[in-house]
């Protein structure tokens, strides 16, 4: 461990010692500690910021939408995402952005963003924001009828889930670089009728990177993280799990001309945990590649070194981190332009590993917690992308139209997908003693682990114009999860994501918005000697409208209504939350 983190240290000396020879170009920063995670896609996990850096520029006008549903995909949960696309304005300067609702059932939303005005051209900046969003109502219970988790249309019980965030973040330029840091809180809250949860974190990211319009130098990107958090889960007995993540992230290389470089990507994370499960894991990478962007083509041929490391629980039948890679993953991605501006088709190969934060976990499931791990499973391991091969045409018709096309496989190792487990009365293990085995008890969700080849298929469509805007995704998913008897659920079989937005004179606005899924199948084990038995999580239509009137520049009025076909939308198993909703609010840009 020791030796990792003077690695880590190193790998940003060396970084910041070549500031001198750094560029000035004013590219997009985002940082952040916001994780996006998912069980199993096309895109493999990422971190995306909560308010982008570009909220630091001046000059912004604020292209916001008032349906940012944040719950996206069937099996994918990207909490409550900050979605502000900032955009040119004639000469005026945000100081104060200010989105505020809530409504029945009751759904609280709060973003806001303060920019302080340093004189104009100064090579300083800075932002204030903070971001809540949450939930406080009944939820549907959730229970087996004819092998299908539905709801009797009676049961209910109390509860809510929160999710808060905010912090300050700033930029300083100088002339070869630039410089940022983004420290703040996140925060998750939510009850339900096995568990109350609070979780504390504290994040800091800082980034330095060069910025040089240079023909030749040295090109680095440097980005540190750290956050600690302290999941409070009470059931029963009180139990606490801390969480100490670390990540370095690094690129660095010459520039031999504006079409070519060779770079070296420098990885490493490491998560450790407090003495509820006394174990740590992480991950060390070395990716070399050499990147050429000339006339049509575009190549970056690379390979990855990774390893893992952790600490194995198995003889406690916990284990936790106990799962290896093959070092060796394939980086490569090759574009070619068969039409110049528009149509490019490339192809890609990659893989790696992922070390399974319990961060990340929450991120997605945030009814995620150690109860996961009754019935004796592995709560966290690590998983493995052996190969991920894909091809993809993507461009533009008439530069109104934007699509991307994009389909293949992917091979993948000790996966992390939603499950579901039987737990009998007095089966908590030791690490849960003093907890009521007669609480808990009966069907509960947990996670499972599982091999499998993964199949996929995905389309991006925008289309974008004076009166209308169109986002939609649409995915197909398929793998031989039920073949390999892995108990878990399945991918949905076809995703659909669907934002249109028509505009009248700039003034007034309406949208339709849909999130649907196919499906999903799985396979349970009521007990530890019973065979496995088909379960099916039904699939469903969110269906949204919206509307917002803006009295002027600076001032608007919105409503958004959801789940209007009120229907049961159980995207993590065994929960739901009551149907029909509608939220009202108001929106300033001063």
């Amino acid at each position: 461990m020791k030796r990792i983190y003077n690695i880590a240290f190193a790998s940003l000396c060396i970084a910041v010692s070549q500031a001198a020879y750094s560029q000035n170009l004013d590219p997009t920063v985002e940082v952040s500690r916001a994780y996006v995670a998912k069980h199993i896609d096309a895109e493999k996990p990422v971190i995306e910021m909560a308010v982008p850096d570009s909220v630091l520029r001046f000059d912004l006008d604020f292209d916001y939408a008032v349906t940012d549903n944040p719950y996206k995909g069937s099996y994918e949960f990207k909490p409550y995402s900050l979605d502000m696309k900032p955009q040119s304005s004639s000469g005026r300067n945000t100081v104060l952005f200010l989105r505020a609702g809530a409504g029945y059932t009751l759904h609280p939303t709060l973003d806001f963003v303060v920019t302080p005005p340093f004189r104009k051209g100064a090579p300083f900046s800075m932002s204030i924001y903070g971001t809540h969003r949450s939930y406080f109502g009944r939820y549907r219970a959730v229970s087996f009828e004819d092998r299908r988790l539905g709801w009797d249309g009676k049961s209910r019980y109390s509860g809510y889930d929160t999710y808060t965030s905010a912090g300050v973040n700033a930029r300083t330029d100088w002339r070869t670089g630039y410089f940022t840091f983004d420290l703040g809180y996140l925060g998750y809250a939510g009850k339900d009728t096995l568990r109350t949860r609070n979780f504390d974190a504290f994040r800091a990211d800082v980034r330095v990177a060069s910025n040089n319009p240079a023909h030749k130098y040295f090109f680095y990107d440097v980005n540190l993280s750290y956050l600690y958090g302290e999941d409070k889960i009470r059931s029963g007995a009180a139990s606490y799990l801390t969480e100490h993540d670390f990540s370095a992230k690094a690129s660095l290389g010459p520039v031999f001309s504006d079409t070519q470089r060779a770079l070296l990507d420098i990885g490493l994370d490491v998560s450790d945990y407090g003495a509820m499960f006394s174990s740590y894991s992480g991950m060390f990478s070395l990716a070399p590649h050499y990147i050429l962007h000339k006339s049509r083509w575009y190549l970056d041929l690379g390979v990855k070194i990774s390893m893992l490391i952790g600490s194995d629980r198995a003889e406690e039948k916990t284990a936790l981190h106990s799962k290896r890679g093959q070092i060796f993953y394939p980086d490569v991605e090759i574009g070619f332009d068969a039409v110049r501006n528009y149509l490019n088709i490339y192809i890609k190969a990659e893989g790696g590993d992922n070390i399974n934060r319990y961060s990340d976990r929450l991120a997605s499931d945030r009814h995620f917690s150690p109860l996961y791990a009754l019935g004796g499973n592995v709560l966290m391991n690590n998983s493995v992308e052996r190969i991920k091969a894909s091809l993809g045409f993507k461009g533009n018709i008439a530069s109104r139209l934007v699509y991307d096309l994009r389909g293949g496989y992917a091979n993948y190792s000790n996966m992390m997908f939603g499950s579901m487990t039987y737990v009998a009365p007095g089966q908590a293990p030791e690490w849960m003693s003093g907890q009521s085995g007669n609480v808990l008890s009966g069907w509960m969700p947990s996670v499972g682990y599982a091999s499998c080849n993964y199949y996929f298929a995905a389309l991006d469509l925008g289309w974008k114009s004076q009166d209308l805007s169109v986002d939609a995704v649409f995915e197909c998913n398929g793998t031989d999860l039920r073949s390999r008897k892995a108990a878990v659920f399945e991918p949905s079989p076809f995703t659909a994501d669907v934002d249109v937005v028509y505009n009248w004179k700039k003034r007034v606005f309406v949208g339709l918005h849909c999130n649907a899924a196919l499906a999903r199948n799985g396979l349970v084990r009521p007990s530890s000697d019973a065979e496995l038995e088909s379960v099916r999580l039904p699939g469903y239509a969110d269906l949204g409208l919206s509307a917002e009137y803006r009295f002027n520049r600076k001032a608007s009025f919105w409503i958004y209504g959801g789940n209007l076909l009120n229907m049961t939308v159980q995207r993590v198993p065994l929960y739901t939350e009551s149907g029909i909703s509608f939220t009202a609010g108001i929106t300033l840009s001063l």
